[in-house]
């Protein structure tokens, strides 16, 4: 997906194309300024207990009824683990505590983000209900997965199903 950029974020100009730090850039001529997109970065939650995974099943496309790991967007003024718990209680109405950073994964296919951090968490309250962009979330062990969508709850998933999910790199900062 091309994210076009066609005024000035600060004075509402035109935006031309030029060359900046080596690169093809929207460029405003009345600020004398490059204009940077930044990429759009997503959270994915990992919350196990007594060897079930919660998965969500997906209200909407992309994945529409199929089933995936909670996740969603980073807002701009949120830390990315308070952006897995929020997500994380959003769709499956499970609070959580993020333990560990599982992965950071590049941009794969078509969708919205270019950079999802995967996190581990566990479930400390909350009452087990599908919400905002979720039909349905429910807890499934290894030998009954349903159909998941693709990158990266799929990714995740399958490791875990093979006992190959890396938990062991704690946060800092657990109140993040």
């Amino acid at each position: 997906m091309t994210r076009a950029v066609n005024f000035c974020p600060r004075c509402g100009a035109a935006l031309i194309p030029m060359q900046a730090g080596g690169k093809l850039r929207p460029f405003c001529r009345a600020c004398q300024q490059p204009v940077y997109i930044d990429p759009k970065v997503a959270v994915v939650v990992f919350i196990e207990r007594e060897g079930m995974v919660l998965l969500i099943q997906r209200a909407v496309d992309p994945g529409k009824g199929k089933w995936a790991l909670p996740a969603g967007f980073v807002d701009f003024d949120e830390a990315p683990a308070s952006a897995a718990r929020r997500e994380a209680l959003e769709e499956t109405g499970i609070e959580a505590r993020i333990n560990t950073l599982l992965a950071v994964f590049p941009k794969r296919d078509q969708g919205l983000a270019d950079i999802t951090i995967a996190y581990s968490a566990e479930a400390v309250g909350g009452n087990l209900q599908a919400g905002d962009d979720a039909a349905d979330a429910a807890w499934f062990s290894r030998e009954a997965l349903p159909p998941l969508v693709p990158f990266p709850s799929n990714a995740l998933v399958e490791r875990w199903r093979q006992g190959k999910l890396d938990f062991g790199l704690p946060l800092w900062d657990r109140q993040t």
